[in-house]
C-alpha cells in the first residue's frame, strides 16, 4: 500500500527530518518532522491484514513507500508489545535480559531489547519478533529501538514531579490500556492489558489498581488518553467513584509540530517531546 505524503517531504531535505515507525500488532504508523520547522509534523497508518504473517505486510510497505527508508536525522522504531518488564537497575544485567524477560513469558524466542527510562533507576525489557528486527535494521540507518512505554512513562514522570498527589496516567489504544502510577516523580505501578472493548472491563481494571495502590479519591487525579468516545463514556463513569478526572495533558510544545501531531497515539506523540 503506497502512502500519500506531502509534495515538501522529499529525499532532498530528509536528512533534516526525524522519523519515528511504530510497529502495532495491527500495523504499521509513522510520523516525521522538521525539528526546526514549526507545522512540519507528518502523521500516516497503515493497517495490515492479520491474515497475513507480520513481516510479510511490514516488507511490503516499506517496499512500496521508499520514504521510510530516506536518510533521516535520526530514525526511532517504536514497538508496541505486551512482552515487556521493568527491571532496577541494580539487578539488571544486559547479558542476561534474555533470561530476565523469560522469566516472565514463556513465549517463543525473540530479540530481547532495553530501555532506559529517565531518571527512575530502571530498566524496560521488551521483545521483538527476530524477523521484524533483522528487516528494520538491515533497511533503516542506525535505527533507535524504543518501547512504546518508554516516552509515557519518561513524560508523565516529569509531570508528576511538581504535584504534592498521586496521579494515574491510563492510555487506550487499539484494545490494550496502559495503566501507570506516580507520586511525585515516582513510578509505583506500570502494566497493560488487554480488553473487550464492549465489556466493562477497562472501568474493573482502573478502579482495582486505583484501590490496590490505596490512592485518594477525593485528593488524587487520574488523567485519560484514547478514543475519544471511550475516553468520554469512561470519564462519566469514573467521575461517579473519582474527583479528580481529565484528559492527559499534552506538552504544549507538541502544539507547534502541527495538527497532524494531534492525530498520533499518544506513545508517537510524546515520542517527539520526550527528549529521546
Amino acid at each position: 500500500m503506497t502512502i500519500s505524503i506531502p509534495d515538501t517531504f522529499t529525499i532532498n531535505h530528509s536528512e533534516k527530518y526525524i522519523m519515528s515507525i511504530r510497529l502495532w500488532p495491527g500495523g504499521l504508523s509513522f510520523s516525521a518532522y522538521n525539528p526546526y520547522e514549526t507545522k512540519s509534523y507528518i502523521f500516516r497508518n497503515i493497517n495490515f491484514d492479520r491474515n497475513i504473517p507480520y513481516s510479510t505486510s511490514l516488507k511490503e510497505t516499506f517496499f512500496a513507500n521508499e520514504c521510510l527508508i530516506w536518510p533521516y536525522k535520526r530514525t526511532y522504531v517504536l514497538s508496541v508489545t505486551p512482552h515487556y518488564t521493568l527491571i532496577p537497575d541494580e539487578l539488571f544485567s544486559e547479558k542476561q535480559k534474555n533470561e530476565l524477560l523469560r522469566f516472565n513469558f514463556t513465549s517463543q524466542e525473540k530479540h530481547t531489547l532495553s530501555d532506559s527510562m529517565g531518571n527512575e533507576e530502571v530498566k524496560i525489557v521488551y521483545d521483538m519478533e527476530e524477523e521484524v528486527y533483522e528487516f528494520c535494521s538491515r533497511s533503516l540507518t542506525n535505527p533507535i529501538y524504543v518501547n512504546y512505554l518508554t516516552p509515557q512513562l519518561i513524560v508523565f514522570q516529569k509531570q508528576s514531579l511538581a504535584e504534592k498527589f498521586g496521579h494515574m496516567f491510563v492510555v487506550i489504544h487499539e484494545n490494550i490500556v496502559d495503566i501507570s502510577c506516580f507520586s511525585e516523580g515516582n513510578l509505583s505501578f506500570v502494566n497493560s492489558f488487554v480488553f473487550d472493548q464492549s465489556d466493562d472491563n477497562l472501568l474493573y481494571y482502573i478502579l482495582y489498581i486505583w484501590r490496590q495502590m490505596k490512592m485518594d479519591q477525593l485528593h488524587d487525579r487520574l488523567s485519560l488518553a484514547g478514543d475519544s468516545s471511550l475516553c468520554s463514556k469512561l470519564t462519566q463513569s469514573l467521575q461517579v467513584y473519582l474527583q479528580h478526572v481529565k484528559p492527559i495533558e499534552i506538552p504544549s510544545e507538541a502544539y507547534l509540530m502541527g495538527g497532524e501531531i494531534l492525530q498520533a497515539p499518544m506513545d508517537l506523540l510524546l515520542l517527539s517531546v520526550c527528549g529521546l
